[in-house]
């Protein structure tokens, strides 16, 4: 499992990657994200980077990296998902290592990297949070929102990714 820019030829594939009837009010399409992205006001600061999460070489799952130019707190994950035939198999959770660790290597005097998950999501949540985030003790709109504190700026990565 690796996780990868996801280039423009992709982005159709990367498209057809869906998730459980159940999940679905709680997770934006990659259509949705990539579109997202494409929105942004011309004169923004913030950069949004697409990745694809895989195995072997089939494409399994994405994240949608947003930050901020010479930002240390400005790092988001807009975007995540894995595909419902990938689910359940840690996936998912050695993605997430990876991006904050690459976050941190790319960016070592970055504070922390955030997301905004639907306070009913639990399953999301408990992931973000078993991992490291905490309630950063606000909201986005009416999502929670996570926090992954660098506790070593400069001494990352924080997870020794071992690919299996």
């Amino acid at each position: 499992m690796f996780v990868r820019k996801l280039k423009p030829e992709k982005w159709e594939a990367a498209s057809g990657l869906s998730v459980f009837r159940e999940q679905k009010p709680f997770v934006d399409s990659v259509a949705d994200s990539l579109m997202r992205s494409h929105d942004e006001p011309a004169d923004s600061d913030l950069v949004f980077t697409p990745y694809g999460i895989y195995s072997e070489d089939q494409l399994v799952g994405f994240i949608m990296y947003t930050f901020e130019n010479d930002s240390k707190d400005n790092h988001w994950i807009s975007g995540f998902l894995v595909d419902k035939d990938y689910q359940h198999q840690g996936i998912g959770r050695r993605a997430l290592e990876q991006l904050v660790d690459f976050v941190f290597v790319k960016n070592p005097e970055s504070i922390e990297v955030k997301v905004a998950v639907t306070p009913e999501n639990t399953i999301a949540k408990n992931l973000f949070l078993s991992i490291g985030f905490k309630d950063a003790g606000w909201k986005q709109g009416t999502k929670e929102v996570l926090c992954f504190k660098n506790k070593n700026p400069l001494r990352s990565p924080i997870f020794i990714y071992k690919p299996k």
